[in-house]
């Protein structure tokens, strides 16, 4: 878990969607809004990072603490995390759906209103959705 959020307190992560650390399932979802994304323009997804749910962050004192875990079914698991981007008011909460696949824990959605209050997945494929109604 800390591992996801440790680019935050070292430099400049990646985008979130290159980050080889999400389910097979949002993956190929990925692929999929990467394909539809427009070019000349910001969508719902583009405009800000998934994780720290913001736009800007303070990487000295930048901070994502664990607020709790649970492990509901085997190979399963949900944490629930409180991210603070060190700026006044910069503070959310997420809760993070893990999988696990091949042996390794895998980030399968991301809960966070008012960012993703049905979830990362569900954000996806609306997005995605509405991009492909947009003029080519």
């Amino acid at each position: 878990m800390t591992a996801i959020y440790q680019p935050y307190r070292t430099g400049e992560p990646p985008a979130d969607w290159e980050r080889p650390i999400y389910s097979a399932e949002v993956r190929a979802l990925i692929a999929r809004w990467r394909q539809v994304t427009p070019s000349d323009e910001v969508d719902d997804l583009s405009d800000s990072d998934w994780l720290c749910m913001c736009q800007d962050w303070d990487q000295h004192k930048f901070r994502a603490t664990i607020r709790s875990r649970q492990f509901p079914a085997p190979g399963a698991a949900i944490v629930a995390v409180h991210v603070d981007v060190g700026f006044k008011g910069g503070a959310n909460d997420a809760r993070l759906f893990f999988k696990r696949e091949n042996g390794r824990w895998k980030v399968d959605d991301i809960v966070a209103p008012p960012f993703f209050p049905r979830g990362l997945k569900r954000a996806l494929r609306e997005t995605i959705a509405a991009d492909q109604k947009l003029p080519k």
